[in-house]
């Protein structure tokens, strides 16, 4: 009997540890959904999101604000991420858009002096989409300016 209960000690020990290494590892995973800004002792935030952001981020004038949510796209069962772009004044929706997949979406950021916003995902890279009119379209052939640092880019 002494035998059964090691036995059943031990297993109920190895069940708790790796119940917490796996709990652990669901509050780091990197996905959009759980996913927060904290970088980890070994890599600094700009080393895991570049100049990109997954929270609430402001144009360079602070007009208006983007932010970002995950929608399930039913009818393929699959989440994207929905930029969408407030007043600051007043907090009145403005535009959206649906820049990738969440699952491989890596943040937002404004151009310094246009109200251009930037993303970056690990499957399709990095894509302006140009203001025009109060809305924002994608435009393949906009060129990013040097100070915007994608995650995927080599540092230095």
């Amino acid at each position: 009997m002494r035998n059964r209960e090691k036995v059943i000690f031990l297993t109920m020990c190895s069940l708790l540890l790796l119940s917490g290494c796996a709990y652990r590892a669901s509050e780091t995973e990197n996905t959009v959904e759980g996913r927060t800004n904290e970088a980890s002792e070994t890599e600094s935030t700009f080393e895991r999101w570049g100049s990109f952001t997954a929270d609430k981020t402001y144009s360079y004038d602070e007009k208006y604000y983007a932010v970002q949510e995950v929608e399930y796209d039913d009818e393929i069962g699959v989440n994207y991420i929905k930029v969408c772009i407030y007043k600051t004044e007043t907090d009145e929706p403005v535009s959206f858009f649906y820049p990738a997949r969440a699952r491989d979406f890596w943040g937002i950021c404004w151009e310094n002096d246009t109200y251009n916003i930037w993303t970056q995902s690990g499957d399709i890279g990095v894509y302006c989409y140009k203001y025009e009119e109060m809305q924002w379209e994608r435009d393949e052939s906009a060129q990013r300016p040097e100070y915007i640092i994608s995650k995927y880019d080599k540092h230095k």
